[in-house]
């Protein structure tokens, strides 16, 4: 499938993308006396980074929950909703024919 310079911009356009032109808020800088490039990102762009930062500064294991769950379990109070377990199981497929 080819997609024309068009279709590209329809494209762009359906996910809030400009093809020329920068925003009003882009500052340029001068290097060597001509304009440098500028860019910036959009307010999606920026929380999306820091999501990602704040998910990298996470602990990938919450221990005190992890404990918990291992006492509930060793003392036999640790109760599985086997309606819930199963509606689960059906979702994701997990049961043979």
């Amino acid at each position: 499938m080819k997609i024309s310079d068009f279709r590209t911009a329809q494209i762009a356009q359906g996910y809030g993308v400009q093809k020329t032109g920068a925003s009003p808020d882009a500052k340029s800088k001068k290097i060597g006396g001509r304009d440098a490039d500028a860019t910036t990102l959009s307010p999606a762009a920026q929380a999306l980074i820091k999501g990602r930062h704040a998910a990298s500064e996470a602990p990938e294991v919450r221990t005190e929950l992890v404990a918990e769950l291992k006492r509930a379990i060793k003392d036999g109070s640790y109760v599985v909703d086997e309606y819930a377990l199963a509606g689960k199981m059906i979702a994701q497929g997990n049961l043979s024919d």
